[in-house]
C-alpha cells in the first residue's frame, strides 16, 4: 500500500484529484532500474496522479472502447519501403525466432514490430540499439551496426504517425544481413559441467580444452587456428572467459592442478595458474562476436598444444551447472598449402590502466576504506589480486592521493604504453565492468600522426565487441598507446558501499584492453 497526499476538489458534478507519492521501486521489486548503456535510476521515485471524474447518472449511451493486442492504424508512412528495409538488415537477424534478442524482442512480423513503434524509435534514437558502442571519432570497422541519421529519421518518422503498416500485420520479417555471426567450426571443445557454491561469489574456474585431435600420420606437424567461438551455457552466471594457449611442456602441470582439486578444473584468477608454456591467446564477454582472423593469419597450434579457459563465474542466488563450449575453425590443408605452409601469426596484448572510485560522502561503510577493500580482494581472490591496484599506479606513473580526493562518484584515469606487439592492427577491444561510464584508446597521444583507435562515449556491459579497422594501420615499438577510462558510482546498484578499485569482481572495477596485430611480412615461427 501507498499513501498518496493532495488535493481533491468537487465542483459540480467534476471531480479532480491532485495526488503525490514517494516510494522505493525496491519495495515493489521493479528498480532501482540500471540497463547498461540506456538508463540507470535511483531507488526513490515520485508517483503523481492528476484525475478527473464526471458524475453520470447511468450508463445508457456510454460505449466502452476495446482495444487488442495487434490492432494497428495505417498510417502514412510507407513501411514496408521505409522502416522494413531498416530492421531486416540491422535488427532482425538478432530478434527473429532462434536469435539471440527473440527472448527479450521478437521481430517476427509487422505487426510485432507496429505493436512497439514508439519503443523501436526511443532505443534507435539513444543509440542503444542496434549495440554499435564505437563513435565517429573512432576510425571506420568492418560489420558496422550502427543505423545513420537518415534510417533512424525514418523509424522516428513512422512511429510518430501511430507505427501504421501498408502490409499484413502477419507479414515475416526476413533479416537480409547476418549481424549475429556464427563460426563454423570442425570441433567443439569442452570441460567436465561445472556448479558453484555460495563459497564463492565471484568463482574463477580453470579447465582444460582439447584442441582436436589430427590424423594419423600428421602429428608432428602443427595445425593453423583461424578462428574460434566461445558459447556460454549458463548464461545467468557466466561474467567472462579468458583462454589460454598453452604448450605440452604445461601439461603435467595442468593436469597436477585438476587432480588436487576436487571439483572439475582448478581454482584460478587473473591468470591460468600455469607458470610456463602458456601464452594468453583472446577473452570473451558479453555481446563479443567469434575470433575470426584475416585471411592468411593465424594461431599454430603444435601437436600436444591444448587450451586452457578460465571462466569467471559471478553468482547471486542461483548455481545452475555450466557446460560452456568452444568451437574451434582450423585453415584446411588446402589452404596453408597455397600460403606456401605458414601464415602470420596472431598476437595479442593487453593494454592497462588502473581503476581507482572512492565512495561518496553520502555513503559509508566499513569497505568505503580502500585498504579494507584490498584485505578483502585478498580473502576472495588471493595475495596477488591484492597487489595489482598499486601495481598499476606504479606501472602508470601515478599518485593514489589525487583518486581519493576525488569523491563525487566519477572516476577517470589513464595510462600510455609502448606498444610490444608490433605490426598490423587487426582487433581493439575496451572492457571494463557495470559502473563503466567511456572509454577510449588513441594512437600516439599528442603527436602529429595521433589517431582515435576507438572511442565508446555510452559504455554498455552487455555489448563488448572486438572492433576490426577496415584501413591498414601499422604499428612499431616506437610507436604509443593512450588507455582512458571513466566510471560513474551510480551506473550500478550497490547493496553495500564500497572503495572501487581494479580487480576482477563483478562490484570491483577494470582498465582493460586488447589490442591484436600480425606481422606485417609472414611469418611461420611460433612464439612461445
Amino acid at each position: 500500500p501507498a499513501t498518496f497526499d493532495g488535493t481533491v476538489t468537487l465542483d459540480d458534478d467534476t471531480l479532480r484529484a491532485s495526488l503525490e507519492a514517494t516510494v522505493l521501486m525496491s519495495t515493489y521489486d521493479v528498480g532501482p532500474i540500471y540497463v547498461s548503456g540506456l538508463v540507470s535510476t535511483d531507488d526513490e521515485v515520485v508517483l503523481s496522479l492528476d484525475l478527473v471524474a464526471e458524475r453520470t447518472s447511468d450508463t445508457a449511451g456510454v460505449e466502452v472502447a476495446e482495444w487488442a493486442a495487434g490492432d494497428v492504424q495505417v498510417g502514412t508512412a510507407p513501411f514496408s519501403r521505409t522502416v522494413q528495409p531498416i530492421l531486416e538488415e540491422a535488427c532482425v537477424s538478432c530478434h527473429v525466432d532462434g536469435g539471440p534478442g527473440h527472448a527479450t524482442v521478437a521481430l517476427d512480423t509487422a505487426g510485432d514490430a507496429a505493436e512497439i513503434a514508439d519503443d523501436i524509435a526511443f532505443v534507435t534514437q539513444a543509440g542503444y540499439m542496434p549495440p554499435w558502442l564505437a563513435s565517429d571519432l573512432s576510425v571506420e570497422f568492418e560489420h558496422d551496426w550502427s543505423l545513420d541519421d537518415e534510417q533512424k529519421a525514418e523509424i522516428l518518422a513512422w512511429a510518430d504517425e501511430g507505427g501504421g503498416l501498408d502490409v499484413p500485420a502477419d507479414t515475416p520479417l526476413e533479416p537480409s544481413a547476418e549481424r549475429i555471426r556464427t563460426v563454423d567450426g570442425d570441433a567443439t571443445m569442452r570441460g567436465e559441467p561445472y556448479v558453484g557454491s555460495a563459497e564463492h561469489t565471484d568463482d574463477y574456474r580453470c579447465q582444460i580444452f582439447e584442441f582436436p585431435e589430427v590424423e594419423a600420420g600428421l602429428e608432428a606437424e602443427p595445425r593453423w587456428l583461424r578462428g574460434f567461438q566461445f558459447v556460454p551455457d549458463a548464461v545467468e552466471v557466466v561474467h567472462h572467459a579468458i583462454f589460454f594457449h598453452a604448450g605440452a611442456g604445461a601439461r603435467a602441470e595442468a593436469e597436477a592442478l585438476d587432480v588436487a582439486d576436487p571439483a572439475p578444473g582448478w581454482q584460478c584468477f587473473g591468470l591460468s595458474g600455469l607458470r610456463r608454456s602458456v601464452n594468453g591467446l583472446a577473452g570473451w564477454a558479453p555481446g563479443q562476436q567469434p575470433h575470426q582472423y584475416p585471411d592468411g593469419t593465424g594461431v599454430p597450434v603444435q601437436p600436444g598444444d591444448f587450451l586452457v579457459v578460465q571462466i569467471h563465474y559471478h553468482f547471486d542466488h542461483d548455481f545452475p551447472s555450466d557446460s560452456s563450449t568452444v568451437v574451434a575453425d582450423f585453415v584446411s590443408d588446402d589452404e596453408l598449402a597455397a600460403a606456401g605452409g605458414a601464415l602470420r601469426i596472431v598476437d595479442n596484448e593487453t593494454y592497462l590502466a588502473p581503476a581507482e572510485v572512492p565512495c561518496t560522502p553520502d555513503e559509508e561503510g566499513p569497505l568505503c576504506d580502500r585498504d579494507a577493500v584490498l584485505d578483502d580482494i585478498r580473502v576472495r581472490f588471493g595475495t596477488f589480486a591484492g597487489y595489482i591496484p598499486d601495481a598499476l599506479l606504479g606501472a602508470c606513473g601515478q599518485a593514489l592521493e589525487p583518486f581519493l580526493a576525488d569523491t563525487d562518484g566519477i572516476g577517470s584515469s589513464s595510462c600510455v604504453h609502448r606498444i610490444r606487439n608490433p605490426g598490423q592492427v587487426i582487433g581493439v577491444l575496451g572492457h571494463m565492468h557495470e559502473f563503466g561510464e567511456t572509454f577510449r584508446m588513441t594512437l600516439n597521444p599528442g603527436q602529429p600522426d595521433e589517431r582515435i583507435l576507438l572511442d565508446i562515449p555510452n559504455w554498455s556491459f552487455e555489448w563488448q565487441l572486438v572492433y576490426r579497422p577496415t584501413e591498414t594501420i601499422v604499428v612499431d615499438t616506437d610507436d604509443t598507446l593512450l588507455i582512458e577510462c571513466s566510471w560513474d558510482r551510480r551506473n550500478a546498484p550497490m547493496p553495500e558501499p564500497r572503495y572501487i578499485t581494479w580487480n576482477e569482481g563483478t562490484d570491483d572495477e577494470m582498465c582493460y584492453s586488447a589490442f591484436t596485430t600480425v606481422p606485417v611480412e609472414s611469418s611461420a615461427s611460433p612464439r612461445r
